[in-house]
């Protein structure tokens, strides 16, 4: 995940959806007349917060954060202008004082499912929030690449570089009923009018290659450099292991790789009394 280049050019996945539920949800979504002050959480590379700003009114102020240094640094170069900021920030650590409820509007696409303390990081989205503000949130739950982790955790071969495999998957990976773990997570935190949306989707990739550039771009583990072909083989040959099962249930082209996960969009306001 520290690739900020080569996951501009494949996170297509995030790119697609993005626009998607974007689209889907614009007309729920309430806007200020003048000045929206917009927070994009995981902006990463800064190119999926430029999808962003096409489905906002003009008038806006939008800071991109990530806690990778180098995401950041990259997203400042390429995408910043007078209304696009980016920062470092962890939404998982302590907030600074002076950004507590500075913003009306807070998104997060596929990063939340990265933290493991999901308590924390919706107080502190919260809290981010000004009154009558709102958040959208798109993030993972099921994704057969967590499972690949699990399974080469366990490989005599791998097990010396992927460690700590669970850090790295999704909190709802496992979950059979997602409403009933996040609804009340965020009641409790304050949210109000919360609608949650959870569905099985399918990426096709135009060939192995592609899929493998995404898999190298949100590899999060530090495999020797003259290992990595020989690990990427068996990564593939994992994932194809699981996809295969998907694929003779959905009876997917055989001629496109695949990669089949489950996505949870959430919509949540700040009430005016909070």
């Amino acid at each position: 995940m520290e690739k900020p280049e080569l996951y501009e050019e494949c996170n297509y996945i995030h790119k697609r959806d993005v626009s998607e539920y974007l689209e889907k949800f614009k007309p729920k979504m309430k806007w200020r007349e003048n000045n929206n002050r917009i927070l994009d959480i995981g902006c990463g590379d800064g190119s999926v917060t430029n999808i962003l700003k096409t489905f906002i009114p003009t008038d806006f102020k939008l800071v991109g954060c990530d806690i990778s240094n180098n995401m950041v640094m990259y997203a400042s170069h390429h995408h910043s202008n007078d209304q696009t900021s980016f920062t470092v920030l962890d939404i998982a650590g302590d907030l600074p004082e002076d950004i507590k409820g500075n913003f009306d509007h807070v998104f997060s696409f596929y990063a939340l499912n990265w933290v493991i303390d999901q308590k924390r990081a919706f107080e502190n989205i919260f809290n981010l929030l000004d009154k009558e503000g709102e958040c959208f949130i798109i993030l993972v739950a099921y994704n057969p690449v967590f499972e690949v982790y699990r399974t080469l955790s366990k490989n005599e071969k791998w097990s010396t570089w992927v460690y700590d495999v669970e850090k790295y998957i999704s909190p709802y990976h496992d979950s059979e009923d997602i409403d009933d773990e996040i609804i009340p997570l965020m009641a409790s935190v304050g949210f109000v009018d919360i609608e949650l949306e959870c569905k099985d989707r399918v990426f096709l990739f135009s060939d192995e290659h592609t899929r493998t550039k995404l898999m190298t771009a949100i590899n999060p583990f530090q495999i020797p450099k003259n290992m990595y072909d020989e690990f990427m083989q068996d990564y593939l040959e994992v994932l194809n292991e699981i996809e295969g099962g998907h694929n003779i249930k959905d009876t997917c082209s055989a001629t496109h790789p695949t990669l089949h996960y489950k996505s949870v969009v959430i919509h949540g306001h700040k009430s005016s009394a909070s």
